[in-house]
């Protein structure tokens, strides 16, 4: 009986300490997850991109409007001392979030005048920026590209501009 007590506790401390040996190295930890939702972004076309009015002749050149306002030309395309302005954009978003905009490689604007051939543009200006209290105006030049003997007549055309969140 004396073996079968000593047998009985023997299995009891083993038993136990099996228990402890299996908790004590175990460990539990609570984690946290976390998510930020931005407002989304809008961006409204707000002044045109304006290169004014000029004249063509016969070897064409470009009217460059510059993001800042600016006009030159190269060539020998003739502006006139009429209207012209950059292009802007009003966009608005979270705080002082950045963002990415994309520009069209190009595009044209075309005349309803019988003979016009379409002018391309390339659009200009900055590449990222970043919101000021959720809002930003974004300014735009462009490149407009004038043909050679380029039929008068008045030219539109239109482009997409993209701008998402970095």
């Amino acid at each position: 009986m004396k073996n079968f007590s000593r047998l009985s506790l023997l299995a009891a401390v083993v038993a136990t300490l099996s228990t402890f040996s299996v908790s004590a190295i175990a460990a539990t930890a609570t984690g946290t997850a976390n998510a930020t939702v931005l407002t989304p972004i809008t961006i409204t076309a707000g002044t045109a991109l304006n290169f004014g009015t000029l004249a063509g002749n016969a070897s064409g050149g470009t009217v460059v409007v510059t993001a800042a306002g600016g006009r030159t030309t190269t060539g020998s395309a003739v502006v006139t001392s009429g209207t012209f302005s950059a292009g802007s954009f009003s966009l608005t978003g979270t705080g002082s979030s950045t963002f990415g905009v994309t520009y069209p490689a190009s595009f044209n604007v075309t005349s309803a005048a019988a003979g016009a051939t379409p002018m391309a543009v390339t659009i200009t200006g900055a590449a990222t920026g970043t919101l000021s209290a959720g809002a930003v105006t974004l300014p735009v030049g462009g490149i407009l590209t004038v043909g050679a003997n380029q039929i008068a007549g008045s030219y539109t055309g239109t482009y997409v501009m993209t701008v998402e969140y970095n």
